[in-house]
């Protein structure tokens, strides 16, 4: 049988404390707090480019997404959250009949913000957000024209905005619809 050391057994200790700890106040910080875990659709789209002719499909997919909100500021009628937003789209094909395009691509947004909730404290609560932040993009090995990719990660800098509706099952569990939408800033070309 394995012995552990007195310092070992102190940090085990303490972290076991401060587990049981973080385990009983949350519900005296849950009504501050929101955790939020998402699973959506993106539709499909066309798009259009200005550097070639040529106009892409670019196929519908799934997202999933971890939201966390800090109350600030609370009233009967509004209240006001700190956020943070992250969102994974795992892949969605490109394709193209004359554009050269890659074949693929999935995306990563992680984005602060702010949200205001109207009503917090009702079953039914809508609520509008805004924020801004990162967005990385990683693209197939391959265009659609069977060239190599070589540069397959893209970072740019993201504005995200998008409003919806919460509705609370029990004290500390709800379902929540939302529509968000993202505008990305394109560093290199100056323009959003």
């Amino acid at each position: 049988m394995r012995t552990l050391s007195r310092r070992a057994r102190r940090i085990r200790w303490s972290g076991l404390l401060l587990l049981v700890s973080a385990i009983v106040a949350g519900p005296a910080r849950g009504q501050n707090q929101e955790l939020t875990f998402s699973l959506g659709g993106i539709p499909g789209q066309t798009r259009s480019f200005q550097s070639s002719a040529g106009i892409a499909q670019i196929s519908a997919d799934r997202s999933f997404g971890i939201n966390y909100g800090h109350r600030f500021l609370g009233a009967r009628i509004a209240a006001l959250y700190g956020e943070i937003e992250f969102v994974a789209i795992p892949n969605r094909s490109v394709t193209s009949a004359t554009a050269t395009v890659p074949q693929s691509y999935a995306s990563l947004y992680l984005t602060p913000g702010l949200r205001l909730k109207f009503f917090p404290s009702s079953r039914f609560s809508p609520w509008a957000a805004i924020g801004g932040g990162y967005a990385l993009y990683q693209q197939s090995a391959k265009f659609s024209n069977g060239q190599n990719d070589t540069d397959k990660f893209l970072n740019r800098g993201v504005f995200d905005y998008g409003g919806g509706l919460d509705f609370r099952l029990f004290r500390f569990i709800g379902l929540r619809a939302e529509a968000s939408d993202a505008l990305l800033y394109d560093v290199q070309a100056e323009t959003l």
